[in-house]
């Protein structure tokens, strides 16, 4: 719709009206996607060439601007010495001349300095600019074989992809160090009020106090029904799968590509017929109006003729658009930018041998090289293991699983201190004693102390703490959750085994009916040759006979539209034919070209 618009648009009153589809322009996503270190490499290679070749064009300017301003002062030097020389002595000349000599020394190992940093700029420039080409080679001439491999490598779905299979290695990954011990550090700082426990007297204190704690622990499963192990070995399974999948998928877009590829040779192949016909009917339209001015036929005829010239004009107009169309979903597919100059190579068809049963492979031999070759397949095969593994995971989370821990801890606490200093006050009485009928006073020594918190890291130090041991873990009642796990795996086993059962079906059913389809084009193709031949020689008696008046301007462009007809049939039959063709070579592996 876009394009009849616009032209609709263009055409509109005789003169040229824009549209908004005018300033359309598509744009080409930067490739963020697959290789993520290969596009960064890309990305800084071509950041690099821009850097340098801007870098070299500021070097040139201001080795240019340098190289002027020695001139002119070498200009003026000289001058100078040559008013120097006229009024100096001998002596004094000639010490003027080897100051001149030593500067023109000097300035030309400037100048060749310069000169060789600015040959090794534009070097790197080239360097990365050939980096660049090779990396992503443009051309403007493209094969069948050149379309795929562009492909394959720059379509937005493979890209799309690749996050998949990177995404299975980051879970490969993970699983694989979850076998390590897990180590866990716990800081915690605070105030405390009123009654509570001292963290680090272990007894009751009723003032406020400032605490901390600082802790380390680890974990580890020593055994656990190998669940980690089964759980390695699923992840191992859906990478592998996913990187078949990835590569069938590359396989889907080169059928595409080739679909495309035939769809603008047909477009083409179209465009060439229309230029025929249109051709001959203006030289038929010129010698009609010959004939009607020598009064042989009348101005009816001509008058049918150039309605057929215009009728095969627009076919004409419509088979370029078309034929544009087609390129443009072509280049779509590869990814590749619609600004850029784009045109197909024509390869050599032969088509003998192609149009019998008997050049056909046999469906059976197809099919069964189709399940050794197609990538599809084996992602079933892994995608089952994996849901086999899966339903192992699930029974040995019903098992008791054997841990090992250690934890390390120190804490500190305001309330600890230290004595730093007494003093002796005097004795304290606690009462008296009678002995033996004499009175004794009890004192005890007071004294006033002086403290102060104990340091931070000395408790630290002091209070360190450390235990490990053995954890034994006894799923008893989880309200059925492992039972459920365990049915639900299970389930996604047989889920699993259906859909690679129902793919083999498909891919059966698709190679018969690619079969079928195959020997049904080659008959087609067979037949629509015929016509073609028994329509030529019809047009050929219609030409003769209408040039002596014989039949009238109705009846020659009936035969001269059944002969477009059937050339256009013999055209459709012809890339219909290599199609099927294509799509038995896809199943069986074989590399897409012509």
């Amino acid at each position: 719709m876009i394009g009849q618009e616009s032209i609709f648009a263009q055409t509109k009153k005789g003169k040229y009206i824009p549209t908004k589809f005018d300033t359309i322009k598509k744009v080409v996503p930067q490739q963020v996607y697959g290789n993520p270190k290969a596009q960064r490499r890309a990305d800084s290679l071509a950041r690099i060439k821009d850097s340098l070749d801007r870098l070299a064009v500021e070097s040139q300017k201001q080795e240019e601007a340098r190289l002027a301003e020695i001139r002119r002062k070498e200009e003026a030097q000289r001058q100078q010495n040559n008013a120097d020389i006229k009024k100096s002595e001998t002596t004094k000349s000639g010490k003027s001349n080897k100051k001149e000599n030593t500067k023109k020394q000097v300035n030309e190992a400037e100048n060749r300095k310069a000169l060789e940093e600015k040959a090794r700029l534009n070097q790197m420039a080239e360097d990365a600019a050939a980096e660049a080409r090779k990396r992503k080679p443009l051309r403007s001439q493209w094969t069948l074989e050149d379309c795929v491999l562009y492909a394959k490598e720059n379509n937005l779905s493979v890209a799309e992809n690749a996050l998949n299979e990177r995404l299975a290695k980051l879970v490969l990954e993970q699983n694989k160090v979850s076998r390590l011990p897990n180590v866990n550090g716990d800081f915690s700082l605070g105030e405390s009020y009123g009654r509570s426990i001292d963290p680090t007297s272990n007894q009751f204190v009723t003032k406020g106090f400032l605490y901390n704690t600082t802790g380390l622990s680890s974990q580890v499963l020593v055994f656990g029904w190998f669940q980690k192990k089964y759980q390695i070995e699923q992840s191992q399974l859906d990478l592998y799968a996913s990187e078949y999948a990835f590569k069938q998928l590359k396989e889907d877009i080169a059928l595409n590509v080739a679909t495309g590829f035939l769809r603008v040779l047909l477009a083409r192949e179209q465009v060439r017929i229309n230029e025929v016909q249109l051709k001959a009917d203006q030289e038929q339209y010129e010698q009609t109006q010959k004939f009607v001015q020598s009064g042989k036929l009348p101005e009816l005829n001509a008058a049918q003729m150039l309605a057929q010239v215009s009728s095969d004009s627009a076919a004409l107009l419509g088979a370029v658009t078309n034929e544009k169309i087609a390129l443009l979903q072509l280049k779509a597919l590869m990814n590749l930018s619609f600004e850029q100059p784009f045109e197909i190579i024509l390869p050599d068809l032969n088509m003998a041998g192609l149009t019998g049963p008997g050049g056909l492979p046999n469906p059976d031999e197809v099919y069964a090289t189709a399940l050794q070759q197609q990538y599809r397949t084996k992602v079933n095969q892994l995608k089952l293991l994996s849901a086999k593994k899966m339903l192992d995971i699930a029974k040995a989370q019903q098992y008791p699983q054997l841990s090992l821990f250690a934890n390390l801890g120190t804490n500190f606490s305001s309330n600890v201190k230290d004595i730093t200093g007494q003093q002796y006050l005097g004795e304290v009485s606690l009462g008296n004693i009678n002995i033996a009928g004499s009175s004794y006073a009890i004192t005890r020594p007071d004294y006033s102390y002086e403290t102060r918190t104990r340091p931070f890291f000395t408790q630290y130090g002091d209070n360190i703490r450390a235990n490990a041991g053995l954890s034994l873990s006894i799923p008893i009642f989880n309200a059925y959750a492992a039972r459920t796990n365990i049915q639900k795996a299970k389930i996604g086993l047989v889920s699993q085994q259906i859909a690679a059962d129902n793919d083999k079906l498909k891919l059966r059913q698709d190679i018969l009916t690619a079969y079928e389809e195959a020997k049904a084009a080659a008959q087609k193709y067979v037949a629509t040759r015929r016509s073609e031949e028994a329509s030529k020689r019809a047009f050929n008696f219609a030409v003769k006979r209408f040039e002596i008046g014989m039949i009238n301007t109705y009846e020659y462009t009936a035969t001269q539209s059944a002969l477009y007809n059937a050339s256009s049939s013999v055209l459709s039959a012809k890339y219909d034919l290599i199609f099927k063709l294509k799509v038995l070579d896809y199943y069986m592996g074989n590399p897409l070209k012509l």
